[in-house]
């Protein structure tokens, strides 16, 4: 874990910035260099920020939702948190997604979880339920749904689903 950092952020005037954002972790440092072209007014406004990059950064995570619940998106947690953290995740299991292999947590309580989600991921995770096979979101869309018993299964990979459950069954 890294050693906290305290990096000093003044807010332009009147702006009400989270108390997470007061005393920030020092990121890894970025070796891409992205630019894109701006109006006159909004490049008015991006020159009274001291950091863009920083600001940049944070606003195109928040817009897309990908800020890490743990980190805050900083990529680094507190080192007083590590241990916590290491609890929390000893609680839980994990299984891969048959598609991309990526870990995913099982909760204990999945069902009472499974009822309350948005109707895409509910029929995802009951799907996980019923066959034991786990698919992340991105690869349940992509997946092939087998005509036979309509599961999904991962894209290119029907002909080992059709052998494994319908063939060996006759």
């Amino acid at each position: 874990m890294a050693a906290e950092k305290p990096v000093s952020v003044k807010p332009r005037p009147g702006a009400k910035l989270p108390q997470s954002r007061l005393r920030r972790v020092a990121r890894a440092p970025k070796d891409q260099i992205l630019a894109f072209k701006v109006d006159a007014a909004l490049a008015g406004l991006l020159a009274s920020v001291n950091n863009k990059s920083e600001l940049i950064r944070d606003a195109v995570y928040a817009y897309l939702g990908h800020l890490c619940p743990l980190c805050e998106g900083k990529g680094t947690i507190a080192a007083n948190r590590g241990h916590e953290i290491e609890l929390l995740l000893k609680q839980l299991q994990f299984a891969a997604c048959s598609g991309c292999h990526t870990a995913l947590p099982i909760m204990p309580r999945l069902q009472t979880l499974v009822n309350s989600l948005p109707h895409a991921d509910r029929l995802r995770l009951t799907e996980f339920r019923r066959t034991g096979e786990l698919l992340c979101a991105e690869c349940f869309q992509k997946a092939d749904m087998c005509d036979t018993c309509g599961v999904h299964v991962p894209h290119d990979h029907m002909a080992e689903h059709r052998t494994k459950l319908h063939l060996r069954r006759r």
